[in-house]
């Protein structure tokens, strides 16, 4: 009978390329070797010698130390960063100094490999591609690693499927979109950055950061959809919070050509409706798309011009990049899953979540726990934004103690199950109409759009018309602000 091996721990290279000792010749003939390109890493080290380290800034940004698989390249190597970080040139004899004060020469192989690395290569035109190379090959060690992990814990079988899926596939999504990403950041880099954007935005004559709703108040106010913004709109029932998000669904994702010469870039965005079925919402989009009453289209009892009207808005809506998930009841992780899926796969610009309430949370949990249940998914769906770095909108619900006091307008701490929700959110927007609850108002389609909360900005209050007939939200150019 055949030996049963162990799988032995990742384990590096020497400079020679061999392996060292780990046990049984019986098992280890049967293991395959590391990923590696140990020429690609020795030509790496070679080419940052020539002509003190000209291409170190550029390879720096390309490769770690960690994607070495050569313990003392990776010495080498982390050693060169070190000094031209500090002196901005480098050679054999800075580096052998360097590597012999800190007790590291001997492990780096000592001073004849460093001898040699003057020798490697003649020139340093190839550096990425040799990075290219060496990248590549940590990346498919890295994958192993996971691998191993996942499979530990798909055998220790301490926790829900889900769960181990979900971290599975961040591990993976980590894996396939960092770039030698480091923890922190100077702040040097952040303001180049951050004043490039606006520059940008200020020659564009676009006054916001983020994405527009299609209602010119609320973005003058938000500043648009930021990046990495998880955004509660909440309302009582009835109050059109489908629809206002509808509306901007397709503001975002519609198609438009461009009448400049300067290309239009469509936007994605994927609607998970917890509440609706996809063919509800098909019928909200061509109502506000085509402004032909949502009665209408549900009985066909359509004039001629009306069925034009329909065909064009059709062939609109069709070529928008809406995707519509209405799975039920999808729990937090199940979300963050097929989003990491959606923009891996197509590219994802928004999330938007209908609704809250209807989400589930981790397996095992009784209704009397619902308050911690809807915190974690609140936690959860920050954390969706930050990790895709877009904006995520979850809908929700508003409690009954609105309808038991005097003033009707919604305040946070009418945020339904949890206050984790208005802590989470980096805004929180209300709904409010005035004519749900009065008969006799003189505009019926006045809604208010309350930004109770604005983590970047003011809060304040942006009056739009909303016609409930066809679902659509359009601005009165009027807001005023709070704070």
């Amino acid at each position: 009978m055949r030996k049963k091996c162990k799988l032995p721990p990742l384990k590096k290279r020497r400079v020679d390329g061999t392996m060292p000792p780990m046990g049984d010749d019986e098992c280890m003939a049967s293991m395959k070797m590391l990923p590696s390109n140990l020429e690609a890493e020795r030509g790496i080290l070679g080419a940052m010698l020539i002509r003190d380290g000209e291409s170190i800034a550029d390879v720096q940004g390309r490769l770690s130390p960690e994607d070495f698989y050569s313990d003392e390249y990776r010495l080498i190597y982390k050693a060169m960063l070190e000094i031209y970080n500090d002196e901005k040139s480098i050679d054999v004899i800075r580096l052998k100094e360097y590597l012999r004060k800190n007790g590291e020469l001997e492990k780096a192989g000592g001073a004849q490999v460093l001898n040699e690395l003057d020798f490697v290569v003649p020139t340093n035109a190839h550096i990425m591609k040799h990075a290219d190379i060496v990248k590549s090959k940590s990346k498919l060690r890295d994958l192993i690693a996971i691998g191993e992990e996942i499979a530990g814990d798909a055998y220790a079988d301490m926790e829900s499927v889900d769960t181990i899926l979900d971290r599975a596939e961040q591990k993976i999504f980590s894996l396939s979109s960092s770039e030698a990403s480091v923890s922190f950041e100077s702040a040097h880099s952040i303001i180049l950055r951050v004043y490039e954007n606006i520059n940008k935005i200020y020659e564009s004559g676009n006054k916001q950061l983020g994405l527009s709703t299609g209602l010119p108040d609320l973005d003058k106010m938000m500043g648009g959809l930021r990046k990495s913004d998880f955004i509660i709109i909440a309302a009582r029932p009835s109050m059109g919070k489908t629809a206002l998000v509808l509306n901007i669904a397709n503001n975002i994702a519609k198609f438009r050509p461009s009448n400049d010469g300067v290309p239009r870039v469509r936007k994605n965005v994927a609607i998970f409706s917890l509440e609706m079925s996809r063919e509800q919402l098909g019928y909200r989009l061509l109502s506000l798309e085509s402004g032909i009453n949502s009665q209408k289209l549900s009985t066909g009892s359509l004039n001629e011009a009306e069925w034009l009207a329909l065909q064009n808005a059709s062939e609109r809506i069709s070529k928008a990049a809406i995707y519509v998930d209405d799975t039920p009841a999808l729990s937090a992780i199940e979300i963050r899953t097929r989003a990491r899926r959606q923009k891996a796969e197509y590219g994802l610009d928004l999330v938007i979540i209908d609704y809250l309430q209807l989400m589930q949370g981790k397996q095992g949990r009784g209704e009397f726990n619902r308050q911690q249940e809807i915190s974690e998914i609140s936690r959860s769906l920050k954390a969706l934004a930050r990790e895709l770095d877009i904006p995520v909108i979850a809908l929700s619900q508003l409690s009954r103690a609105v309808e038991m006091r005097a003033e009707k307008k919604p305040q946070l701490s009418d945020l339904r199950e949890s206050g984790s929700l208005e802590q989470d959110a980096d805004a929180v927007l209300f709904l409010y109409r005035e004519s749900y609850y009065k008969q006799d108002v003189e505009n019926e389609a006045l809604t208010e759009l309350i930004v109770a909360k604005h983590r970047n900005g003011p809060t304040g209050v942006v009056n739009v018309n909303f016609k409930k007939e066809t679902m659509q939200f359009t601005s009165i150019d009027n807001y005023h602000e709070q704070s």
